[in-house]
């Protein structure tokens, strides 16, 4: 529902980063990295994970997380998640601090989209062991959409996470959250998927699919009229 003005609104206020042929970026989404337990579908491939990452760290390329990194409708308190997976954060916070690191959120760890949330948990973080506090992603600030943009030719990719315009995972996203939270989370454990997840629905993910493709007609005609306004 309303895909189209969704969409734009990412797009109109997205994070502009221009490239040329050296730039090396890698996009990841939908990690969804949970708290260790039965439901977290990434302890299972976390090795995988950072065998990768550490490629792409030693190629020094820029790591953008594109939507749902941390699974934080199941888990809202991020600092289980941080410590169920401490070698993961190690990672992210190597390219962070090379300003390598750009995190897009998604459908279920919207809650990035609150500056106040993101400085509670993601600034700082609390070592267990030692305890101690120290610092994290401090001034880290979470985005909606990114526009890669070249510099010579000028063309874009425009990256978001794809939730925009659907129904029960953008506009009812809340609802939706409860739902997984205190239902389809303890089926989850045992390999129930919901069915408000597009990844095992083919008829769900194709009409995503198609209006994300229309889309991409508005947001050239949307550019086209902003040249003409400035041009007269």
């Amino acid at each position: 529902m309303f895909t189209d003005k969704r969409l734009t609104e990412a797009y109109e206020k997205a994070r502009v980063e221009y490239i040329d042929e050296t730039s090396n970026y890698v996009f990841l989404s939908d990690c969804h990295r949970g708290d260790g337990s039965l439901s977290d579908e990434f302890a299972r491939n976390k090795n995988i994970f950072l065998h990768a990452m550490e490629y792409y760290y030693k190629n020094e390329f820029i790591y953008v997380e594109n939507g749902d990194g941390d699974e934080l409708w199941e888990h809202h308190e991020f600092k289980h998640i941080k410590n169920a997976h401490p070698e993961v954060f190690a990672v992210l916070k190597r390219f962070y601090d090379e300003k390598r690191l750009i995190l897009i959120y998604g459908n279920h760890n919207i809650y990035l989209k609150s500056q106040w949330y993101v400085e509670q948990n993601y600034f700082r973080n609390y070592d267990e062991y030692t305890e101690f506090f120290y610092d994290f992603l401090p001034g880290i600030r979470p985005i909606e959409a990114l526009v890669l943009k070249h510099r010579k030719t000028k063309q874009e990719i425009f990256v978001v996470h794809g939730m925009q315009g659907d129904l029960p995972n953008d506009q009812l996203w809340y609802p939706t959250m409860l739902s997984l939270k205190y239902f389809w989370r303890f089926l989850h454990a045992f390999g129930v998927k919901s069915p408000t997840s597009p990844v095992k629905n083919m008829n769900k993910r194709h009409k995503i699919e198609k209006k994300l493709n229309c889309n991409i007609k508005c947001i050239k005609n949307f550019k086209n009229l902003y040249r003409q306004r400035i041009t007269q």
